[in-house]
């Protein structure tokens, strides 16, 4: 045992790193170095890493060859080989088989320039069943034996292996040809098989990787309503575990679902983009949904794919689109004025806080840029920042720009309804500018929105939630409105929780510059930047950078 190991040990240093060390005996040693120099591949008649390079054929293969063998008897060896002629498999006792059979075996090469026409090679070369039989085989060694072979094809027709049998010229038996043949069918199909679901198999993990890369949720359902599917995002966004829901019925798991994506059963129309409300145990979630059937060939229904997102992630998208982001920040305003000093110091002392802001001031003094600077050094400075000036709205319109509206709820109404501003702020900011405006009927809704933090939209059975942070302003004397009965005092005292005042600019000259700074505007004649003479100014002149 010590002396194997040690050669062992020399082995594998010299088919590593090229060393002969003892104890190689001289003899061997001129073979070595000559299989080292034509390139031979040490690992040659390793039968495992054969096996492995042919695993669909030797799996298919192993319940087929011991039928075969058992069937025809022990004076017969059954054999399987590669397309190269290595044998995979021997079933059967190659001793029966008396010269030939003491060197076939697992490993051993069977080609046609080393061993003659043997009904194996003589198979793999024609791609055709072959009974060769005495004398006919060109190797003197082998005319007392019969050799038969059928090949195993590939799915493109080529040549993937063979199955042979050997025995014995006395022990002839005629049904040997077909028996192979019949087997080597039955691998081939076998070997097609196990491909088929391979490649099944690898596209299926495809379209699950593509599937579960995308943020959306995605489910399907078959013809029956039971989930076939659910990725990950649609689990997240449904509070669900998908490997639980998997199989069961989707009026299990969330029965909003059954109006909605059963329906496409029943009538078998999809739809797209459709904004639904879902009851799941954290409460409600709207989605915008859209859903597809599937039908097989014939044209049955036989399924539906459903894709939805959260609405909010819908909303930042129309913000982003339609700009809804505040652009200016504390560092952009400039002043010098005590008075204007103090104001800036109190609206960043706002910016801290989440309570409700009521900024006043003359048109032009510059209300939205603060809202914006402190918006952006807020707590929602991640969300969207959207403005409204309810000034500019008519009567009628006024409620459902605020708070949305469901389909069909007035003639003229979006298909699929619209959210309203509180909705698209969701997350950020909302900034009611000219909220002074109002009417009195709007003043109590808003009022119970202020209370609530949740909106109902016209036509709507459902409240929506929406964490707005809320930014007022008026260029009226807010408190005299509340005196004369022209705003509600409850929700002045809501708004007012955390009060600013800008100072208006000092003169009638200023007053001119203060707007145009407001917007950035350039006097290419004087050559001065916008509000540089602002800046020399009287009682409340400030400039935007």
């Amino acid at each position: 045992m010590v002396g194997r190991e040690k050669m062992r040990k020399a082995w594998e240093r010299f088919v590593n790193a090229g060393k002969l060390t003892p104890p190689v005996p001289a003899q061997l040693a001129e073979g070595r170095k000559g299989c080292r120099r034509r390139g031979t591949d040490h690992k040659s008649a390793d039968i495992s890493l054969l096996r492995d390079k042919d695993k669909a054929l030797v799996e298919v293969a192993r319940d087929f060859l011991p039928i075969v063998q058992q069937t025809l008897g022990r004076d017969f060896v059954v054999i399987l080989v590669n397309k190269d002629g290595i044998v995979l498999d021997i079933k059967g006792n190659p001793l029966v088989l008396g010269r030939m059979g003491e060197s076939l075996c697992c490993g051993a090469l069977l080609r046609e320039a080393e061993v003659g026409n043997l009904a194996v090679t003589t198979a793999l070369r024609a791609g055709a069943a072959v009974e060769v039989e005495g004398v006919e085989h060109f190797c003197q060694a082998y005319h007392d034996l019969v050799s038969s072979a059928a090949p195993i094809l590939a799915p493109d027709g080529s040549v993937y292996g063979a199955i042979g049998v050997f025995n014995r010229i006395e022990h002839k038996n005629p049904y040997v040809l077909g028996m192979i043949r019949t087997a080597a069918q039955a691998i081939t199909n076998g070997v097609y098989m196990n491909m088929v679901d391979e490649e099944l198999r690898l596209q299926h993990k495809y379209l699950e990787a593509i599937v579960e890369s995308i943020s959306d949720g995605f489910v399907a359902i078959d013809g029956s309503g039971r989930l076939t599917y659910m990725n990950a995002s649609a689990g997240r966004i449904m509070g669900l575990d998908p490997k639980k829901c998997v199989g069961r019925h989707v009026e299990e798991i969330v029965k909003d679902f059954k109006p909605v994506i059963l329906s496409v059963l029943e009538t078998g129309q999809g739809y797209v983009d459709r904004e639904v409300m879902v009851k799941i145990r954290s409460g409600n979630k709207r989605l915008v949904k859209t859903a597809t059937p599937i039908r097989d060939d014939a044209g049955n229904l036989i399924g539906v794919t459903d894709v939805f997102r959260e609405i909010q992630r819908v909303k930042n998208l129309v913000n982003q689109m339609t700009g809804a982001r505040a652009h200016f920040t504390f560092a952009d305003i400039v002043g010098e004025n005590p008075v204007f000093l103090d104001c800036l110091r109190l609206a960043k002392l706002a910016a801290r806080s989440s309570s409700n802001v009521l900024i006043q001031g003359e048109t032009g003094t510059g209300k939205e840029l603060m809202a914006q600077a402190i918006h952006n050094e807020s707590n929602y400075a991640g969300g969207p920042f959207v403005a409204i000036n309810c000034g500019a709205l008519p009567r009628e319109l006024i409620e459902s720009e605020l708070f949305g509206y469901e389909e069909g709820t007035f003639t003229g109404a979006a298909r699929g309804g619209r959210p309203g501003k509180f909705e698209l702020a969701n997350g950020g900011t909302i900034f009611l500018d000219e909220v002074s405006e109002i009417p009195l009927d709007m003043q109590v809704k808003l009022l119970r929105v202020l209370q609530e933090r949740r909106v109902m939209r016209l036509g709507g059975s459902h409240y929506i939630d929406c964490d707005v942070r809320i930014i007022a302003a008026t260029n009226r004397d807010l408190s005299h409105e509340v005196a004369v009965g022209n705003f509600r005092p409850d929700l002045y005292y809501r708004l007012n929780v955390l009060s600013i005042t800008i100072p208006p600019p000092a003169g009638p000259a200023h007053r001119h510059r203060t707007i145009g700074s407001l917007f950035g505007r350039k006097d290419q004649q004087e050559g001065r930047l916008p509000g540089e003479g602002l800046q020399q100014g009287g009682h409340g002149d400030f400039t935007v950078l």
